[in-house]
């Protein structure tokens, strides 16, 4: 008998919780030019509403998961369940630009709390034999999002109800937060580790700061003319990295409480799978690009472009569930789902390059984009966390976290900047073409790096 009776029912409230985090991305990357009209932002300032939130999340969501670890999942899950729901209000009520922007780092402190208690709640609460069923429905989560955050964005922007208009998209996380807080309550157990020992807290803050100098320079260089002293920022932000690692690395050997444990960054296999899992993520890159190259180009309204990413959207629901019904060996579905994200976005490249705007062949090499994303994300979820053991499932699950938030931000700054420096030189149809081409090129790593990776789930 299962010692967690109503596991499959605290799952559906983990999942719930965890979906909004990534709704919150891409229902707020629809309201983007909607928020640019209402404060008159700057283009770098809209970049900052979008990557403030999935960099907090990424520096931090290790701490989340070392706080689950320590005082229980459940506890930590709930306490990110209300810090997302009181900074959502926040985002909402927001009297400026600046304001939102601060805001938007609570909401990104909330997920980074909340979603790493999901992946280890799932390798405590089930079995080895339903461990990648679970993970397979958590997956699809990420597919579901992106197709109710752009029609759901659509819907809310058009509604214009009372005052409000891209408020909306903040305010409908209040009544999930609320039923999810409920539910978790009745269905879960504290579970925790008790050996765990305190958190490395100056080890966080070095990790946040080597993170805003790798990310905010790539965001506002082209504000600066990219000057001598962006491309410093960068470097010392990768020094920084390094001494984070190191020092890491001199608290284990002193028996110290760390951040990250360095043995799981030292082990070859898990290491692979974090850097496939980090560009893979650069897909984040167009869900930036393409609301804003169907309203400000194409003029779309907001359901209009919201309808245009379903097909990648459905295909990105779709993708965990039919992948967990193939039994093909790992290394082969790893190429599979990066062959098809590959493909999917250099297609979509060459149709906008001479279409300029949405299609029935964009539809389909947008939905196979989208299948490649459905189809890798659980197979690299649950490669990488069969590497560890059940007492490191909460770091573990952070850093696979951290794995896709900061390959969201960074392929977002990436992507996001060399559309809009395009845009200004070459014109809205070859900057788009450009920047998902990119996308699709950047998958090629992805491949490289699984060569390497296949030996090693070959040995397990």
């Amino acid at each position: 008998m299962n010692i967690y009776p109503k596991r499959w029912q605290a799952l559906n409230f983990l999942i719930a919780g965890a979906f909004l985090s990534p709704l919150d991305y891409f229902i707020v990357n629809m309201a983007l030019p909607s928020i640019k009209e209402a404060f008159r932002a700057s283009d770098h300032q809209l970049q900052m509403v979008v990557a403030i939130y999935g960099l907090t999340y990424a520096a931090l969501v290790v701490v989340g998961g070392k706080l689950g670890d320590i005082y229980g999942r459940k506890k930590i899950f709930i306490l990110g369940l209300y810090t997302f729901l009181f900074s959502s209000l926040a985002c909402a009520f927001s009297p400026n630009i600046t304001l939102l922007i601060f805001a938007r780092l609570f909401q990104g402190f909330g997920a980074a709390l909340l979603a790493p208690q999901v992946l280890a709640s799932i390798k405590i609460l089930f079995d080895s034999r339903k461990q990648p069923k679970a993970v397979s429905f958590f997956s699809s989560v990420f597919g579901l999002a992106s197709v109710i955050g752009q029609l759901l964005g659509g819907v809310l922007l058009s509604m214009h109800w009372g005052h409000f208009s891209w408020e909306l998209v903040f305010l409908v996380n209040v009544p999930v937060t609320i039923v999810c807080i409920a539910g978790i309550h009745f269905t879960m157990g504290n579970n925790h580790n008790t050996d765990q020992m305190g958190i490395d807290y100056k080890g966080a803050l070095i990790l946040i700061l080597a993170l805003l100098m790798l990310i905010c320079p790539l965001i506002f260089g082209q504000k600066f003319q990219w000057a001598w002293w962006i491309f410093g920022i960068i470097c010392t932000g990768i020094l920084s990295l390094t001494l984070f690692l190191k020092y890491e690395i001199t608290l284990q050997q002193k028996g110290h409480p760390v951040l990250i444990d360095p043995t799981l960054l030292q082990h070859k296999p898990f290491a692979l799978s974090l850097l496939i899992i980090f560009f893979y993520n650069f897909t984040a890159g167009l869900f930036i690009c393409y609301p804003y190259y169907l309203q400000q180009f194409l003029h779309q309204n907001s359901m209009q472009t919201g309808l245009a990413i379903v097909p990648y959207g459905i295909a990105f629901f779709l993708g965990p569930l039919i992948s967990a019904r193939v039994k093909l060996e790992t290394h082969k579905m790893i190429y599979i789902g990066l062959g098809l994200l590959m493909a999917g976005f250099i297609f979509s490249a060459i149709t906008f390059y001479f279409q300029q705007k949405p299609s029935y062949i964009t539809n389909v090499t947008l939905f196979l984009a989208g299948l490649g994303h459905g189809t890798i994300m659980p197979v690299m979820m649950r490669t990488a966390i069969s590497l560890t053991s059940k007492d490191k499932a909460g770091q573990a699950s952070g850093l696979i976290s951290i794995g896709i938030q900061i390959g969201s931000v960074t392929g977002g700054a990436v992507i996001g900047t060399l559309f809009f420096n395009l845009t200004d030189s070459l014109g809205f149809p070859i900057a788009f073409a450009a920047a998902i081409a990119m996308i699709g090129i950047f998958q090629l790593t992805g491949i490289l790096i699984t060569v390497r990776l296949k030996k090693y789930i070959q040995r397990s």
